[in-house]
């Protein structure tokens, strides 16, 4: 193959927000985000075979009465955000750094213990109180989202 002899146009797009197809499911904004088998949208949550993780959910769509594909989600993939520490779960800051997986479509834990699948979403960044007033974790997702 030959090397490009003029402009080549690559459709740059930055990457960080992007927009998925969704299973028949309901995500609301704030959610951790996977992929399942079938490459449809659904809520993290580990009890779930198959996901791979994509991100946070940017705003809440509801597509429970609809077929998988009629509605999109948009989904930041990189970036910093407050999740909720599952219950058994107490972070400090000597957990800095730590990988950790996902319980629920909210909730984080650092060890893969009690898990049926062990998702990694981030690392820990810092120690904080989510919005509802629970205790929680900013975790970087960056590297983590396919």
């Amino acid at each position: 193959m030959a090397a490009l002899a003029q402009s080549y146009e690559t459709f740059e797009r930055p990457g960080l927000v992007m927009a998925y197809k969704m299973a028949a499911a309901k995500i609301y904004k704030g959610a951790l985000v996977g992929i399942n088998s079938a490459g449809y949208a659904v809520p993290m949550a580990h009890g779930t075979a198959n996901l791979k993780f994509i991100g946070i959910a940017n705003e809440t769509v509801d597509n429970s009465g609809g077929q998988a594909g009629d509605r999109s989600l948009s989904v930041t993939k990189s970036g910093s955000f407050v999740m909720k520490a599952n219950a058994g779960f107490s972070p400090t800051i000597a957990d800095l750094g730590k990988e950790l997986h996902a319980v629920t479509d909210w909730e984080v834990q650092a060890s893969a213990s009690g898990l049926t699948n062990a998702y990694k979403v981030g690392t820990i960044v810092g120690i904080e109180t989510t919005s509802t007033g629970s205790a929680g974790v900013r975790v970087r997702i960056d590297n983590y989202s396919v």
